[in-house]
């Protein structure tokens, strides 16, 4: 007769996610076979723009996301325009894509993750975000150009721990949405966007309905919660802006990293709209358009890619020319005061020019560092060589101090990634596109989105206040403290917990509009225990 003994033990949840602060945005993917990452930075060499001949030592640069040593080669993906990237709340590499096959963590095609429906040429070609409480599983959005008939706009769910931890798409892939009445696929390309919902759990995916010419075009916005995507989508009609869906109005799509504001690059037509946006709800309003303005003395130009500043309050806009469709524009990005914009006022805050004409600007994003970086395509002709360069905004939430550096070859390699989708086109190096996150992930106060009671739970904020007011939900209200990077916490009971921060100005007073807030469940993660069940005989 043998024996099992049965001892108590404390289980953790596997729904609980690492209590670091949430790194999804730490590997990026782009161009033509280029990787970085933030895991390891580095102190690195750099050109002050406009004074090419006065090199600085950086700190905290991003480094090759594997060494040349290690890995020689360039990284399979490629592509002109269009990417995207996730990596776990720790940082680690998940996936990247430029819209029709998803890599993984090891380079290797995900299982079933080809001919999905974007499109490495079209401005965002798509993006990952969280299934909400779903551990393990996460939705993939992808969109193509206005030009390709064999693109669409679709989603796919992705399971990270299929195939041996290899991933898989978890059948079928290229689900589609439910579009509005008198709406059609083929009304969507080029342009979307993530963002949290006020929860902090669920997700608002967006993009743009090109109604045509005879009917007004809107702003679709579908709710994704843990039953799955909306068959009930919000639309804000944009008034006074009528687009067609083959027309190259392409551009970023950019939702503020506080979730209320947003911008949408026209390039073709000269303009950008903006406007306000409710998480809550998804209702787009108070929207506006730039060549509404032109009249009133405003320089055309010719836009692309966008980017907030981390705190909200500046819009910069990428550009390629003045007036025209010069590749090699000294102008590379001008900068606006986003209230001033809601207000109608639609001066340009100030203009970036190069001493020389060196290329074509292109996307804007914000990285984990909370600096922005901006591509450069130096050259149109595929069989020249292409220099990786890209531009760094030191202090963009300091627009007028703001000191630009110019970054070259962040990601060298040798030979080059091939032809597109199967490996590029001929070239390596730096393109138009650079990846696209869920605008959430850069607000600047972030933390674990589950885990479990007696965990440590890791809040990290980036502020200039000497001094916070910080309420972690528990209902003992709020308690000032020194800011610091990291808040560390534990909580004692499960629940839905929302902890708040807000900077404190110079008189000690608490900052409303600075106000950042995060949502996390705590679970208990015990498995219950019957303790007569010692011993079992069998």
């Amino acid at each position: 007769m043998k024996k099992i003994h049965l001892y108590t033990v404390v289980v953790f949840l596997l729904i609980s996610l690492s209590t670091q602060a949430q790194r999804e945005a730490f590997n990026w993917f782009y161009g033509s076979g280029q990787g970085i990452t933030w895991n390891r930075t580095q102190t690195f060499e750099a050109y002050v723009m406009n004074a090419p001949h006065r090199k600085v030592q950086l700190t905290g640069i991003p480094t090759r996301y594997e060494p040349v040593s290690e890995r020689p080669e360039m990284f399979p993906m490629s592509t002109r325009e269009g990417c995207f990237t996730l990596s776990d709340p720790s940082g680690n590499l998940m996936f990247y894509s430029s819209g029709s096959t998803i890599y993984n963590r090891n380079h290797e095609v995900v299982p079933g993750a080809t001919d999905l429906e974007g499109n490495y040429s079209a401005a965002q070609a798509g993006f990952v975000i969280p299934y909400p409480r779903h551990r393990s599983q996460y939705i993939v959005i992808t969109i193509g150009t206005a030009t390709d008939t064999t693109s669409g706009f679709a989603y796919s769910i992705l399971d990270s721990e299929a195939n041996g931890g290899a991933g898989g798409i978890v059948l079928p892939k290229n689900r589609q949405f439910t579009f509005p009445p008198g709406t059609v696929k083929e009304n969507f390309s080029e342009s979307l966007m993530a963002t949290r919902h006020a929860n902090g759990l669920d997700y608002w995916i967006v993009a743009v309905d090109r109604a045509g010419r005879l009917k007004p075009s809107n702003l679709v916005a579908w709710l994704v919660t843990e039953d799955g995507v909306s068959n009930t989508p919000v639309v804000s009609e944009i008034p006074n802006l009528k687009m067609s869906a083959t027309e190259r109005a392409y551009g970023y799509l950019k939702i503020s990293p506080q979730g209320d504001h947003f911008a949408l690059m026209l390039h073709e037509k000269d303009d950008f709209l903006w406007g306000e946006f409710d998480n809550e709800t998804g209702v787009f309003s108070n929207m506006n358009h730039y060549r509404a303005f032109i009249p009133y003395a405003r320089p055309v130009f010719q836009t692309y890619g966008g980017e907030f500043s981390p705190d909200g309050k500046y819009l910069y806009i990428s550009t390629a020319a003045t007036g025209g469709t010069n590749i090699d524009s000294e102008i590379i990005a001008y900068v606006f005061e986003f209230e001033k914009l809601l207000q109608g006022d639609t001066r340009i805050l100030k203009t970036y020019r190069t001493s020389t004409r060196i290329g074509w600007p292109g996307a804007m994003q914000l990285g984990p560092d909370m600096r922005m970086y901006m591509t450069m395509m130096r050259s149109s002709n595929i069989n020249e060589p292409v220099t990786s360069l890209m531009y760094m905004f030191e202090t963009p939430n300091e627009p007028l101090t703001t000191q630009i550096y110019a970054l070259e070859n962040l990601s060298p390699g040798t030979g080059n990634s091939g032809t597109p989708e199967q490996g590029g086109d001929g070239i390596s190096g730096t393109r138009l596109g650079l990846p696209t996150f869920a605008s959430s992930f850069f607000l600047g106060f972030d933390g674990p989105s589950t885990l479990c009671v007696g965990e440590e739970a890791v809040f990290v904020l980036n502020t200039n206040s000497s001094y916070i007011e910080v309420d972690f939900g528990e209902g003992r209200g709020a308690e000032i403290i020194p800011s610091a990077r990291e808040l560390r916490h534990y909580f004692k009971k499960p629940g839905n917990y929302l902890i708040r921060v807000r900077p404190l100005d110079t008189s000690g007073q608490p900052i409303p509009e600075e106000e950042k807030s995060v949502y996390t469940v705590v679970y208990s993660c015990y498995l219950p225990v019957n303790h007569n069940l010692k011993n079992v005989e069998y």
